[in-house]
């Protein structure tokens, strides 16, 4: 049994104690493909980098997980039928995946149309904007995920929900699928899939969103990659057939292998630090 004492003299202090850090996810998200630095991508699929965040951040972002029962059930009071939650939606030979909230009929603009269901929470500040400018410009990596969903689903709208943390207001839009816009998405995923080294960096390092970015010494500042795993290994890389192989014997690598690595491994030299964009 687990002495709360350890983590601190307040019930406060022993809840926020023990920051939590994240899976590393054996596959690109979805959710995260329309980020505006390929190379960021690219570091988060080679499992270049770890993050911890507190437990309150936690919590903030379970936040949504948390909202999504609640805004399905108002959905249905009016008479919408959600169905497929969770469905694992798949691309670039299993390398490339995400989970859709859901598909739903009975949206009021369009009853016969069957609709990705998409449902996210923001901040007051993050929720005006979407009122004022839409998805597709206030939050970006949202939009691109839905066209994502959409072009795999094979659907041509999207109902995207979002809730005020504030004050639990709604906002609703209804998204058409751009098939441009899409396979562009799908094209990038599987070129960054299939890099052996990092793109060239999006930004400055000077850039707002370099500043707080979880890559910025490995990108930025030459920073050795510390993580010891297959997937920051020269000798290993993705298959266009799915899953991993280690070049030095051939060898199918299942995830479990992936994440310990063996004797052998030797960091890819191409990681960052290029003198250009210090």
């Amino acid at each position: 049994m687990v002495k709360l004492t350890e983590f601190g003299n307040t019930t406060a202090s022993a809840l926020e104690a023990e920051p939590v850090t994240e899976d590393l996810r054996p596959y690109l998200g979805m959710s995260i493909l329309g980020h505006p630095c390929s190379r960021y991508l690219w570091y988060s699929f080679r499992w270049c980098y770890s993050e911890t965040h507190s437990r309150r951040l936690r919590r903030l972002f379970d936040r949504g997980h948390r909202e999504e029962p609640s805004v399905i059930a108002d959905l249905e009071r009016i008479g919408m039928v959600v169905n497929d939650a969770q469905e694992e939606v798949e691309a670039a030979w299993g390398h490339v995946k995400g989970h859709c909230d859901g598909k739903v009929k009975g949206v009021v603009e369009a009853p016969n149309t069957e609709h990705l269901l998409e449902i996210k929470t923001a901040s007051d500040k993050m929720f005006k904007d979407m009122q004022n400018n839409r998805c597709e410009v206030a939050k970006p990596v949202y939009y691109a995920q839905c066209q994502l969903y959409m072009h795999h689903l094979k659907l041509s709208r999207a109902l995207f929900v979002m809730v005020n943390k504030n004050d639990d207001a709604y906002y609703i839009e209804r998204i058409y699928y751009d098939k441009m816009k899409a396979e562009q998405l799908a094209a990038k995923g599987e070129k960054i899939i299939l890099s052996a080294a990092p793109p060239a960096p999006a930004f400055s390092r000077s850039h707002f969103e370099c500043k707080w970015c979880s890559c910025n010494d490995i990108c930025h500042h030459g920073r050795k990659v510390a993580m010891t795993n297959c997937r920051t290994c020269m000798h290993s890389g993705p298959t266009p057939t799915g899953g991993w192989k280690c070049g030095l014997d051939d060898r199918r690598l299942t995830e479990e292998a992936q994440r310990k690595g063996c004797k052998d491994h030797s960091l890819m030299v191409e990681l960052g630090g290029n003198e250009d964009n210090l």
